[in-house]
């Protein structure tokens, strides 16, 4: 074992604010989530590490040495898939971890998060301080998001709070740029920094609740279900990150959730600055949001033919060209 701080540690920053996480989530006993190290072959609590251009994080299993004191061994890479397998977080975790900090849900609008939402108000019942449910307003989503996220809120009588950026997506991407695969600027901007703002103005530890599930991904398989954020600077846990797709549906349909209004459009209603969103996507979006539509026609003409939404086949195609042609009289 490595006692103290990782080898190569920096004393201030986020590397010292993630060592303090790592020693709090080990003062507290989250069994789903101890153990066999692979190195040292003591029980430990695996936790990871963000580390910036990398794009798997490095594990780390946590042992406890009485009193405030804790050790580390870093997870070699050849064993940090059976380390990831041996993982599961449960109910009784996610309840210990209450003691860690005040919960914050994010609440987006979707199945996920919906669920987690629900499941953590109901694991939450009894206990001293509020739960709250964060959403973030992109600017760049569909109104019906927006009002359904305030109606489940009060049908489950859990604090709303709405977070949205400075200046919205439409304006930004007027003066930006057009978000890309390579350019995602939007994520950072409509989402991280509001949500950290409100975050960072909480007395006490905070902790952020969200509905990551390894089942979404490969990427997101390789996550593990309890990290340190380096952008809210707070722990964030992953309640319902084992659940499948199955299970999620049967939690929201046997909990009698109400479920989203935009949920057979048949395409994606919280965010549409593009990075990832096809043909069929804008068509569908001119069909049942033409308002939000020619606001993208917009940003392009701000562009002046340098960038479009949409690039296919080594071309870049104009919104304005999924327009119908007027038929002739």
């Amino acid at each position: 074992m490595n006692q103290g701080n990782p080898d190569g540690m920096r004393s201030r920053g986020y590397d010292a604010a993630w060592w303090q996480a790592a020693t709090r989530v080990a003062s507290v006993s989250l069994s789903g989530l101890t153990i066999a190290c692979p190195a040292c072959h003591h029980e430990g609590v695996l936790f990871s590490k963000w580390q910036r251009g990398s794009g798997e994080k490095p594990l780390f299993v946590i042992h406890r040495n009485g009193g405030t004191s804790s050790e580390v061994c870093p997870v070699a890479a050849e064993d940090t898939l059976r380390a990831r397998s041996q993982v599961r977080i449960s109910a009784g975790d996610v309840r210990r971890a209450f003691r860690l900090g005040k919960p914050v849900v994010l609440f987006s609008g979707g199945r996920d998060s919906l669920c987690t939402l629900e499941y953590l108000r109901v694991l939450y019942r009894g206990q001293s301080d509020g739960l709250t449910a964060l959403h973030i307003n992109t600017t760049a989503g569909f109104p019906e998001v927006e009002e359904y996220v305030e109606r489940v809120c009060e049908i489950l009588g859990v604090r709303l709070v709405t977070v949205r950026p400075d200046r919205d997506f439409f304006d930004t991407a007027k003066r930006w740029g057009i978000p890309g695969v390579r350019s995602r600027w939007c994520c950072k901007t409509l989402k991280v920094m509001p949500a950290t703002k409100y975050l960072r103005q909480l007395d006490g530890p905070v902790v952020v609740y969200d509905g990551i599930r390894a089942a979404e991904s490969p990427v997101r398989a390789k996550y593990t279900p309890i990290w340190y954020h380096p952008s809210f600077r707070c722990l964030s846990i992953s309640p319902i990150f084992s659940w499948t797709d199955a299970k999620v549906d049967d939690y929201i349909r046997l909990r009698g959730l109400p479920q989203s209004p935009v949920r057979d459009l048949g395409c994606s209603a919280e965010c549409w600055c593009g990075a990832y969103k096809k043909r069929s996507d804008f068509e569908k979006l001119l069909q049942v949001h033409p308002e939000i539509f020619d606001r993208l026609v917009d940003v392009e003409k701000a562009q002046k033919g340098r960038y479009t939404f949409l690039y296919e086949n080594g071309e870049r195609v104009p919104l304005k060209s999924l327009r119908p042609t007027p038929a002739r009289r």
